[in-house]
């Protein structure tokens, strides 16, 4: 992989993530490399391109310091869907990182002399019908809930077959959790989803303490997942990776699907949906 301009996120939050951005950056300019940096935090630092969001940053490769919440927050708002991300991991769990924080150099310097693997993982797209709004591909999960917090809601979810629609469960509950095998580990696994092994391909659908019980669901990734709220209950929200809220009414249609942007994940060990699974399971 040739990198003559690199993008580097860094969580501002986390003052080891600014102490090894900093290092990351000088690194880099070392090796000519052209740098955007989010966010613009370093005042003694010259030479590169600061920026004030996700959204403005281009390159070959984007560079994320922090936890998995940086790197969803990253795959969400780079314009370029299919830029490849590299994690240099600084959170709990780091289950989207691919470098820890005690070899982020080594990771870097591997990464420059094309020493990596590109990963690609399977993201959805979501589309509101009568509405015009881009959303972008999410690489956890679609969070389909009640805009008033404490309150239940009543979906209607159904999957899009041969010429119709088949409804495939609906009740009172507090959400629906529309997923990836990325995502089974997250929000999913927390309302009693199953983990999916990150090789696969898949849809996953995870009620939300149901007043009935409703099973988890997968789908295969060709699948489109389309859902509704009755006026039964109160209006819903959807929430993309827990970044991005949209507020809906009654009746809104939610479509589903897998997208046609794949996640470009770097990594430097081939066997990443195993050490998945393991961190999933700690």
């Amino acid at each position: 992989m040739y990198i003559k301009r690199a993008c580097v996120v860094i969580d501002r939050k986390n003052s080891s993530a600014i102490d090894i951005g900093r290092d990351i950056i000088n690194f880099l300019r070392s090796k000519s490399i052209e740098l955007v940096v989010y966010p613009p935090i370093y005042e003694d630092i010259e030479g590169v391109t600061y920026v004030d969001d996700v959204s403005r940053m281009s390159g070959d490769v984007a560079i994320t310091i922090g936890g998995d919440g940086t790197i969803l927050r990253t795959f969400l708002y780079l314009p370029d869907k299919d830029m490849p991300v590299m994690g240099i991991g600084l959170g709990e769990k780091n289950f989207l990182s691919s470098v820890s924080r005690e070899d982020y150099l080594n990771g870097l310097d591997k990464l420059l002399n094309g020493k990596v693997y590109l990963r690609q993982e399977m993201r959805l797209e979501i589309s509101l019908e009568g509405y015009e709004i881009n959303l972008p591909p999410v690489l956890n999960e679609v969070v389909f809930a009640t805009a008033s917090l404490g309150k239940t809601i009543y979906p209607v979810v159904n999957v899009a077959v041969e010429g119709g629609v088949k409804e495939i469960w609906e009740g009172k509950c507090d959400g629906v959790i529309i997923s990836t095998p990325v995502g089974s580990t997250a929000y999913s696994r927390s309302a009693g989803g199953s983990v999916v092994d990150t090789d696969l391909e898949a849809i996953l659908i995870t009620p939300l303490q149901p007043i009935k019980k409703i099973p988890p669901i997968v789908l295969s990734p060709d699948k489109e997942v389309i859902i509704w709220a009755s006026r039964r209950r109160h209006k819903p929200i959807i929430v993309l990776d827990g970044q991005i809220r949209v507020e809906l009414n009654w009746e809104d249609v939610v479509r589903i699907r897998k997208s046609s942007h794949s996640a470009n994940f770097i990594v430097l060990d081939r066997g990443v949906s195993v050490s998945r699974l393991v961190k999933s399971s700690q």
